[in-house]
């Protein structure tokens, strides 16, 4: 059975899944119904496993393995429904993250339920040290600069309405219901160049006081000019202000996105696996 949870009190239940693991502040941002995705389990009282999909970011099953019925029905979902769907909506890549209940192993299932196809990759998970950021920031205050055609902006309701192009909006909406629970949510910054938004960083999930940090810089002619650094920096005291800590986690080949992670004060953590495979090669092979 695969049952859609709608109701927040539904999905409360699945709390304790969540606690502790890497993936806790995107799974929780989409349980408190702030982020867009589905919420699904195995029947609508105390449910045993859960498929959670974060849009624009992940697939994750958790809990229990070992339900066939479940993990059948996952599978026509993945195929039939959300994976179209999420290629529709420009997402090229299943990425999935499992987090079993003790004495559970999903790898069989998973292998069974992809026929094979799943590739592992690693994660790189960080933790702030707000210390080592204030240091950071003491050492870095008279060098931290960009070029003066570049101007750093905080996000908000002004911001927004000026961008011309749609640029922050469209970011915001690709992981939040609204602009109005961004804005009254989350945090953000932006660059501007020449009256054009070429980069952002933003909460891209926000569960409780823990903001997932996502920071992009669109076009490749404006990456080495330390505009994701000037961003971040910007971007973590506004998550402070409001009482809020940040959470930074990349892919473990993203060099760039790990170097400026260490240089804010985040400290490393352990890499752990994410399985991903291209959405239209299982969709072809279905």
């Amino acid at each position: 059975m695969l049952v859609l949870l709608h109701q927040l009190s539904q999905r409360k239940q699945l709390a304790p899944f969540i606690s502790g693991t890497n993936g806790h502040v995107v799974m929780g941002g989409v349980l408190a119904g702030l982020q867009c995705g589905r919420v699904y389990a195995d029947r609508l009282q105390a449910p045993a496993s859960a498929l959670i999909w974060a849009q624009n970011e992940m697939f994750y099953l958790i809990g229990s393995s070992d339900n066939d019925q479940f993990n059948r029905r996952v599978r026509e979902v993945l195929v039939q429904e959300l994976l179209p769907e999420a290629l529709d909506a420009g997402e090229g890549m299943l990425n999935l993250e499992v987090y079993p209940e003790p004495g559970s192993d999903w790898s069989p299932v998973l292998h069974h339920m992809f026929n094979g196809r799943l590739r592992e990759g690693l994660r790189v998970p960080f933790q702030f040290n707000l210390a080592k950021y204030e240091k950071w920031l003491e050492r870095s205050t008279g060098s931290l600069f960009v070029p003066s055609e570049y101007h750093l902006h905080v996000i908000d309701r002004a911001t927004i309405e000026v961008d011309r192009n749609g640029i922050i909006q469209k970011e915001i909406l690709k992981f939040w219901h609204s602009v109005d629970d961004f804005i009254q949510y989350g945090a953000g910054t932006c660059m501007v160049h020449q009256g054009k938004v070429v980069a952002t960083c933003i909460s891209v999930f926000v569960s409780g006081t823990h903001h997932e940090t996502g920071i992009h810089t669109y076009d490749p002619i404006h990456r080495g000019k330390g505009l994701a650094t000037a961003m971040a920096s910007t971007y973590i005291q506004l998550v402070l202000e409001k009482g809020g800590t940040p959470h930074w986690t990349t892919e473990d080949f993203r060099h760039d996105s790990i170097v400026i992670a260490g240089k804010l004060g985040f400290e490393q953590g352990r890499a752990y696996p994410v399985n991903y495979m291209p959405i239209q090669e299982l969709l072809d092979c279905k």
